[in-house]
């Protein structure tokens, strides 16, 4: 694996933790390494706006993926088929080193007026900590904009060789009952059925 800052230079998982524990990873640093599958990804450090270390997915992954095989958003990210392939198929994908570092990220969201929560080791990022505070944050309360995402242009992601692609969020479009969101291709805020396939870009924490 590699972490590239103004230079690309290789590094190990054990000394990236250590980064994170010391105050020494810098934000928008970005580490690249490769899937069980082979595939190369890459993910950026970025703090949130409370000071909250995350690393997220500077592309989308090369295959695309539904947030639920129905079209429907019941549950929310609770229950969607994408959280349970992202923490079961797509975890496994990860380097064991890697796997081994991070910790689980406990997400809330306020779903028919009731407090969910559900702790995760890979998860889809949220409108608000894409987007900022809006109109919908009152059900995402504990979420901050991250870093990276200041700028609209830094919203738009690649997804293999397709190029620029839309990219699901795990909030969901409360005025409809099969709705999710999604960044679009531009970078702009937009939402669509839970069954369509598209980009998705996770993120994590490290323990």
């Amino acid at each position: 694996m590699f972490i590239k800052t103004s230079t690309t230079n290789e590094t190990t998982w054990a000394a990236l933790k250590a980064a994170v524990d010391n105050g020494t990873i810098a934000q928008g640093d970005l580490v690249i390494f490769n899937l069980k599958n082979g595939e190369e990804v890459a993910v950026r450090a970025t703090q949130d706006k409370k000071g909250k270390w995350f690393f997220v997915l500077e592309d989308c992954l090369a295959d695309e993926h539904c947030m639920n095989k129905r079209p429907t958003n019941k549950g929310a990210w609770a229950a969607c088929d994408m959280r349970a392939w992202l923490n079961n198929t797509m975890f496994a994908l990860l380097p064991d080193e890697l796997q081994a570092l991070i910790a689980q990220t406990k997400i809330v969201q306020i779903v028919d007026g009731e407090r969910v929560e559900t702790e995760d080791k890979l998860f889809l990022l949220s409108k608000t900590q894409v987007f900022g505070k809006g109109r919908w944050s009152d059900r995402e309360p504990e979420d901050t904009q991250l870093l990276c995402f200041l700028r609209e242009k830094d919203r738009v992601k690649e997804c293999g060789d397709k190029g620029t692609y839309p990219w699901w969020l795990r909030s969901v479009d409360a005025s409809t009952a099969n709705s999710f969101c999604f960044v679009s291709t531009d970078g702009s805020a937009n939402y669509t059925g839970a069954s369509y396939s598209f980009g998705f870009a996770p993120g994590f924490k490290v323990a």
